[in-house]
């Protein structure tokens, strides 16, 4: 040990190993509100320090209320997801006047809400509603929950895909209430003995809850906002910057040279000089020259490191430059490429919010029943019925044509040709013409009494000679 070593040991000895006692278990501790500072791989577990779950949420509805590109991330999502409605079609009437009743509930008023809550959805990553049912006729009413008040998930102890209960706290420790979240019959069989106890423990009512943005393993959904929160607040910062910078793009001062002047004959002209007004004249000897000077901000190198920004925003959530309104130098047929993966994942919330609905729409017929409101259905028709959801991609009607066209010939020729059968044809001219949004069912289709005797005669008749006629049948 050398003697500064051995100094600072002395004096600070004691103070050193108190404070590293401290703030040790904040390095490695597993609560998120002890985590102090940590070495990437030094902690205990696989969980990495982040933002505590109440903060996430104010930290996305801030973004979301004040920065104009947070708000169109989330409001682009929404319109390619929210189908405007009632989005639900029955088979049967009587299912269907369930389901509008549901859905035009003056306290659900689903035709209003829908929208915002995958509005929602997408800015705090879950959703939590409470459920009343009506004993007489089993018509379901929703509340809503705000997810700031959600203090913890409960899954079954031996199997997390299955969440069983949720507590929901308030202003007072006192307000805490405890949900079983609604999940179908089949999951309720395959609860473990452990997660049935579990879930008699949730005695306050039932509740849907939905999340995003969240693995196997985790409770709580996390907000679409989230990965690039910290880009979202530094390009926004970074706009008003240049909004202040380019704002001096306008300005310009004079620079006067007199030339031999001292300091004190400097100083007289700053005291006696005037800037000459718009059309004035500025009246001077060979000794001063004046000129009026804008300032060089490199405006090109500003509308570089905000496109980069921009699109590096854009492209965490896998949205294309050109859909914000930065065309650069996208056109018509690199535009169509860029759109793909836009789509998909556009498609992949969709199928997230029928999901949602299958589950409210199984969930209010299930009670209807129960309550012996809805009776004399047909099995087969209960539970009969389609979501649908806005179409997210404008149908190039003369491409599509041109296809159906190719496909109908290629279909015949190898029809002909005994590569494919009949009904295989017909199937595969039914998933093309899905394309153009028709939806046609090639086994539904009834065929008219005698055609395929009709078309077995005409497989007897003799092949045509050229251009001979064939004999007329009698």
């Amino acid at each position: 040990m050398n003697l500064r070593a051995a100094l600072v040991q002395k004096l600070f000895g004691d103070e050193i190993e108190r404070q590293v006692a401290e703030r040790l278990p904040a390095a490695v501790g597993l609560q998120l509100d002890q985590i102090g500072w940590r070495r990437l791989t030094g902690a205990p577990t696989r969980e990495l320090a982040m933002m505590d779950q109440a903060r996430a949420i104010e930290v996305a509805y801030w973004l979301w209320k004040t920065n104009p590109l947070a708000k169109w991330i989330v409001e682009v999502v929404v319109a390619h997801v929210a189908a405007k409605g009632m989005p639900i079609t029955c088979r049967n009437n009587e299912v269907k006047k369930i389901v509008e009743d549901f859905w035009y509930d003056p306290v659900n008023r689903m035709d209003l809400n829908w929208e915002r809550f995958i509005r929602e959805m997408g800015i705090y990553g879950e959703l939590c509603w409470p459920v009343a049912v009506a004993e007489q006729t089993g018509r379901v009413r929703m509340g809503y929950i705000d997810p700031a008040y959600i203090q913890e998930v409960f899954c079954d102890p031996h199997n997390v895909r299955i969440k069983i209960g949720v507590t929901i706290g308030g202003t007072n420790a006192d307000l805490q209430r405890r949900l079983a979240i609604v999940i179908d019959d089949e999951n309720e069989d395959f609860l473990s003995e452990d997660g049935r106890a579990l879930r008699r423990t949730f005695t306050d009512g039932e509740c849907f809850l939905f999340t995003v943005n969240a693995l196997t393993n985790e409770m709580r959904g996390t907000s679409d906002l989230f990965t690039v929160a910290d880009h979202l607040d530094n390009y926004e910062q970074f706009l008003f910057d240049s909004g202040d910078k380019h704002r001096r793009f306008n300005s310009f001062f004079y620079d006067i040279t007199v030339t031999g002047a001292d300091e004190k004959k400097l100083a007289s002209e700053r005291a006696d000089y005037e800037p000459p007004r718009t059309g004035g004249a500025f009246i001077h000897n060979e000794k001063v020259t004046a000129q009026a000077v804008n300032p060089d901000f490199k405006a090109d190198d500003s509308q570089t490191a905000a496109r980069l920004h921009r699109n590096h925003i854009l492209g965490s959530v896998g949205l294309p430059e050109h859909w914000f309104g930065g065309g650069g130098d996208v056109n018509r047929a690199t535009a169509g490429e860029m759109d793909a993966p836009a789509r998909k994942i556009i498609t992949n919330r969709q199928e997230t919010v029928k999901n949602m609905l299958e589950v409210m729409v199984d969930y209010v017929i299930a009670k209807a029943v129960a309550a012996r409101y809805l009776t004399g259905v047909p099995e087969d028709e209960l539970y009969d019925y389609e979501v649908q959801t806005p179409d997210i991609s404008e149908k190039d009607v003369a491409k599509l044509s041109t296809m159906l066209q190719q496909v109908s010939a290629s279909l015949a020729v190898a029809e002909t040709q005994e590569w494919i059968s009949k009904e295989e044809a017909r199937k595969a001219f039914a998933y093309f013409l899905g394309f153009v949004g028709y939806e046609y069912n090639p086994e539904a289709v009834e065929i008219a009494p005698g055609y395929e005797d009709y078309k077995k005669a005409e497989g007897r008749r003799p092949k045509a000679e050229g251009n001979k006629p064939l004999p007329e049948k009698n």
